[in-house]
């Protein structure tokens, strides 16, 4: 055999134990890949995968695809997520705010709550005292239909005419009677003066001032009479008291107005003895 042949041969053997060794290396590399794509195939069939909606069912030596469009397809659904989480996030801080306003209306709506409460109560008190009186009223208004009960308005109104006319006799009366009054005055005092004139002669005396018994209170033992600071009369001043030509009794004057006086009644004056319309001379 020749050197060329040798080299021949000898090349042909290098070379296949070159492509022997080659294969061995691609096959390993290829075992270690193959073994690396069953784990990441075991993970995406459990793990937390299954979790968001991707249930692996694929085989990368059927489909050449996998496992890498699984995972396309989880980064996806992952980026979805997180834009629904960060949409969710968003809405949960407007519902917050919304949840804080409502607590303010919720409080202002309990004080208004709180002041409608005390103003029905106060309402109700007044309604209360409303209907007392509405009862009240209602009782005198039965009152007077009983009391006109079966009389006609012909007869009310001649009823009205009577009293009318007996209004302007009494007012003539008491005209006359003011007058015979004065003139009572007038000579009372005429027959004080020439009483003081006779005890006392000689002797100068302030002018009296006559006056009556407008109310009397026994309760109290004092009187109302109608002379006041007009008539000159001052507080601690005594009077006396007429009925005709008799004392009666004796006052004292506690308060005094412009034409008015309150008077205590001084003991050694019978209790019950002073009345309305008596005469008091200051």
């Amino acid at each position: 055999m020749t050197i060329a042949g040798k080299i021949s041969i000898g090349g042909s053997v290098a070379l296949s134990v070159a492509t022997a060794v080659l294969a061995f290396l691609v096959m390993q590399t290829k075992n270690q890949f193959a073994g690396q794509l069953r784990s990441v195939e075991e993970s995406l069939r459990g793990g937390k995968f299954p979790a968001l909606g991707l249930q692996y069912g694929g085989d990368f030596l059927n489909d050449t695809s996998q496992p890498a469009a699984s995972v396309e397809q989880a980064g996806t659904k992952w980026n979805a997520t997180q834009e629904e989480l960060t949409s969710t996030k968003g809405t949960l801080k407007t519902t917050e705010d919304n949840l804080t306003d409502q607590k303010a209306k919720n409080q202002q709506l309990t004080l208004q709550a709180d002041k409608l409460s005390k103003d029905l109560e106060s309402t109700k008190t007044e309604l209360d005292s409303t209907s007392g009186k509405l009862k009240t009223t209602s009782a005198d208004l039965q009152g007077l239909q009983d009391e006109l009960k079966g009389k006609k308005p012909v007869e009310l109104f001649d009823q009205i005419g009577t009293l009318t006319d007996e209004v302007k006799t009494v007012k003539g009366e008491n005209s006359i009677l003011l007058n015979d009054k004065k003139n009572l005055e007038n000579d009372l005092k005429k027959a004080r003066s020439q009483i003081e004139e006779i005890t006392n002669p000689g002797k100068s005396r302030a002018t009296s001032v006559s006056g009556r018994i407008l109310a009397v209170n026994p309760t109290w033992n004092f009187v109302i009479v109608d002379l006041g600071k007009n008539n000159q009369v001052v507080e601690g001043g005594q009077m006396v008291i007429y009925r005709g030509d008799k004392m009666i009794g004796k006052i004292k004057t506690v308060t005094v107005d412009a034409q008015t006086s309150v008077a205590d009644v001084l003991p050694g004056t019978p209790s019950g003895a002073i009345e309305v319309g008596d005469q008091v001379v200051y």
